[in-house]
């Protein structure tokens, strides 16, 4: 009897918050927005500030999920094996969606048909960093050291593929020197390392290296964008220095499983859109060196493929492989 009367009274709960304006989300089933990274990374950090603004929105939690591993190709997989019913959501970013190609004779996923791209969310132009004792001071120190030891330099990235090796890879063959790549599960780790001297340089994405950078943990020396990044003021860019086609970013994005309805392609959008519109959202991507990267479906898409036109090539050309 007392079970009887227990139940009733929940019930009786749920339905007076429902009626009272409770979050409409508690009553839904969360939904997976899995990223390919460990945790303290560009992508997760970015995934996390936008999934908790886009959740308000979908009136549904948003539960960030890491998959690391295999350049990225693991949650690749994971999500375009998962059902299209707008539960499960794949975080994309340059290595995944575009660089992998022409790294891996064989990928578990297509690239191109295996997803249908939502929406940008964050957009980080990669740092050029150094261990604090290395020596080096300014870019002229780091292509001096390179071009006296061939390969001697050695240099981190996210993981093979990721933008941080292969804009690394390309950077330092513009700057006249050759690198001996070394491989992490993640910026995070890639830049541990780096504060203990383990590795030399680094091409990072600003919000995994900004933070250290500016602690004095490592030496910033370059930001690989047409403008200095405002957080970073007295940090030169590489075009100022001289190397016109030195820009690199990484990007993360939202795509879904293919055959995915349109309706939650559309739904997605608005609230991630929503979410980038938010003063204060701007604010904590900024402060963490990102900006925002609003959009349609289509925008997106387009993006996508501009990406595959300009990095594909330029692998191929450097014959980068995966490590």
């Amino acid at each position: 009897m007392r079970f009887a009367i227990l139940r009733r009274l929940v019930t009786v709960a749920v339905v007076c918050a429902a009626g009272f304006g409770a979050p409409v989300f508690a009553q839904k089933a969360p939904i997976r927005f899995v990223v390919p990274y460990p945790a303290g990374g560009a992508a997760d950090q970015i995934a996390r500030l936008v999934a908790n603004e886009a959740a308000q929105t979908l009136g549904a939690p948003i539960v960030v999920e890491n998959k690391a591993g295999a350049a990225g190709m693991i949650a690749g997989d994971f999500v375009a094996r998962s059902q299209p019913d707008g539960k499960t959501f794949f975080i994309g970013s340059n290595a995944p969606l575009v660089i992998n190609q022409a790294l891996y004779a064989k990928m578990p996923y297509d690239p191109e048909k295996s997803f249908i791209p939502v929406a940008g969310m964050g957009k980080a132009p990669l740092l050029l960093v150094t261990r604090s004792n290395l020596g080096a001071h300014t870019v002229a120190d780091v292509i001096a050291m390179g071009k006296k030891a061939p390969g001697g330099l050695t240099m981190g990235s996210a993981s093979s593929g990721n933008i941080t090796h292969l804009a690394g890879e390309y950077v330092s063959n513009l700057m006249g020197f050759k690198v001996t790549h070394v491989p992490f599960p993640g910026s995070a780790p890639a830049i541990a390392s780096m504060m203990g001297a383990n590795i030399d340089i680094m091409f990072d994405a600003l919000p995994s290296s900004m933070q250290q950078a500016r602690a004095g943990k490592i030496v910033p020396l370059a930001i690989l964008d047409s403008v200095r990044f405002p957080q970073l003021p007295e940090v030169p860019t590489m075009k100022e220095l001289g190397f016109q086609n030195a820009d690199a970013s990484a990007w993360f994005g939202v795509v879904a499983p293919a055959k995915t309805p349109a309706t939650v392609i559309s739904e997605m959008n608005k609230a991630i859109n929503d979410a980038l519109k938010k003063p204060e959202l701007i604010d904590k991507l900024r402060n963490i060196g990102a900006q925002p990267m609003p959009g349609s479906p289509e925008e997106f898409a387009k993006f996508i493929a501009d990406e595959r036109a300009r990095w594909i090539p330029v692998a191929k050309q450097l014959d980068v492989k995966a490590d």
